[in-house]
């Protein structure tokens, strides 16, 4: 077969695979173009508007949109401490999610670290209250209540025993500080029995640990607040018989960070005497008594609030010992 043959014969052939291949190419590159197209445009997020809010109420909506935020902060003592004062992009901007983006966070408060408190006379952690160091100046914290309990065998009496909010936390000048304190033994006539005095506005948290330690039952229902610096406090307090009963305010956080308060409740599906103790998730050997036995009835509900301070686990007790409820109580950043 001659060459002009071959040509003739297979020259056709060639330009059809050329074509189809060419066709597959120029296919491939347009399905790629477009899913490159649409995944770009999937990841498009819009700005949303921030300034005025706090950052707490708008952290969630950020982290959805996959921003990385980049904190800034500055002190405008006439503007509300904690909102957001500037963002970087503008409202309402179409970005890609995982844009990087500023944004300014206004402190109106003197910020300052707790002081420790614990194992100081009531004398000496009032005197640390009144000189508190916040960045370069001194500060002075307003002591919001104090708890006497029975001291244990080894304390002193007049000595501070546990404070909320607890040594270490970041927090501000408005925050009201709770002592629980070591009394001077009582001396009682025979027969007496121990009576306690609350009131409105003290720590309930306090006043529960030291009805725990004294053994004396006591009970509370949770009233709801809106206003933050109420809750775990006192709002009224009676003796009946020889149990105590409260009621006690409780803001629900939007947030749970290292520690705050929290509230517990559960219905009770047998006649019978329980407690409440607190254990630390870190060492369950560290576990404070938060009521002592209390006498409930069939589907009457146990209510608490108290004070966490890192991640723990709250167990309900029955008469015998036995655990018939728990739950963990971490901290959500």
């Amino acid at each position: 077969m001659t060459q002009e043959e071959l040509r003739s014969k297979y020259l056709p052939i060639g330009g059809y695979l050329f074509f189809i291949a060419f066709g597959l190419v120029v296919f491939f590159i347009a399905a790629f173009l477009v899913v490159f197209v649409r995944t770009k445009s999937s990841t498009l997020v819009v700005m949303p508007d921030v300034v005025g809010k706090s950052y707490n109420e708008v952290h969630n909506e950020l982290s959805r949109l996959q921003l990385k935020i980049r904190l800034e902060s500055k002190r405008y003592p006439d503007k509300t401490d904690g909102i957001i004062i500037y963002q970087s992009i503008r409202p309402g901007r179409e970005i890609e999610a995982g844009s990087k983006v500023s944004l300014t966070v206004n402190i109106g408060l003197d910020r300052l670290i707790m002081p420790e408190l614990k194992g100081q006379t009531l004398a000496s952690a009032k005197n640390a209250l009144e000189k508190v160091l916040s960045g370069e100046t001194y500060v002075s914290l307003q002591l919001g209540g104090v708890t006497y309990v029975e001291p244990k065998e080894g304390e002193l009496p007049d000595t501070v025993v546990d404070q909320i909010p607890e040594a270490g936390k970041n927090t501000t000048a408005r925050e009201k500080v709770f002592l629980l304190v070591t009394k001077a033994p009582a001396k009682k006539k025979e027969g007496e029995s121990q009576t306690l005095d609350f009131k409105p506005g003290d720590s309930f948290v306090f006043a529960q640990r030291t009805l725990a330690q004294a053994g004396i039952p006591s009970k509370a229902d949770i009233v709801e607040t809106k206003f933050r610096p109420e809750s775990g406090k006192i709002e009224s307090a009676q003796k009946i018989g020889s149990e105590y009963r409260f009621k006690v305010f409780y803001f629900e956080p939007e947030d749970r960070v290292e520690s705050g308060y929290e509230s517990f409740e559960y219905k009770i599906r047998d006649s019978g005497n329980y407690k409440l103790i607190l254990k630390d998730q870190k060492d369950e050997s560290k576990q404070v008594e938060l009521s002592a036995a209390t006498p409930y009835q069939e589907g009457e509900k146990i209510q608490t609030v108290f004070y966490r301070a890192g991640d723990v686990t709250l167990v309900l007790l029955d008469q015998s010992g036995s655990k018939v409820k728990s739950k963990d109580y971490e901290n959500e950043f």
